[in-house]
């Protein structure tokens, strides 16, 4: 490969990664990062990782992502996954992997702290990202989420379960919920 097309594919590795932060951005993308990976790893020049406020404004980033990179750039994404739940959607296109996270699945992950040591492009960021970001110490923990969502899912709570005392939790809750709605509580189904 010559140098003039290794230039060439840098920089538009580049303007793809920096196209994206634009895109993320419009939708209110925050905590917006573009990490120099290529020497690190083999699959890709940058990873961009954003947070989003909830699931809805993570998928509608990552329709924005989608949509601005095949209008400016005419590329569309070779892969994506996450889009079914949105707390964490990844969209690959190849040089650039976007990991969009609903903020406490994040801070659970972490996934940047795998790339402390890469350099990150220098990104500008838009005035009202410090005002929407909010605080760490807001952030709600992502193993609350998930036993949140998971009371109210008897298919979905046994599987999650480790132990007995915890099934027996989940139980109960299922059984004041029907009583709640004043009808006969799901049973959970034993995993095997």
């Amino acid at each position: 490969m010559t140098d003039s097309v290794m230039t060439d594919s840098a920089e538009y590795s580049r303007k793809l990664a920096l196209t994206v932060v634009e895109a993320i951005w419009e939708k209110k993308g925050f905590d917006v990062v573009a990490i120099r990976v290529k020497e690190i790893v083999q699959y890709t020049d940058f990873m961009v990782i954003a947070s989003a406020r909830n699931e809805r404004q993570a998928m509608a980033i990552a329709d924005n992502v989608e949509d601005e990179v095949r209008k400016k750039l005419g590329q569309k994404a070779i892969g994506e996954e996450g889009r079914r739940t949105g707390r964490w959607v990844l969209i690959d296109f190849g040089d650039i992997v976007v990991h969009i996270f609903h903020k406490p699945v994040r801070a659970y992950y972490e996934l940047e702290r795998l790339f402390a040591d890469a350099p990150q492009l220098t990104l500008e960021e838009p005035a009202w990202v410090h005002e929407i970001g909010g605080e760490e110490s807001e952030v709600e923990s992502y193993d609350d989420l998930v036993w949140q969502g998971v009371k109210w899912q008897a298919g979905d709570a046994q599987a999650l379960v480790d132990d007995e005392e915890a099934a027996q939790e989940d139980e109960e809750a299922l059984e004041l919920a029907a009583l709640a709605r004043d009808d006969e509580p799901e049973e959970l189904t034993e995993i095997e």
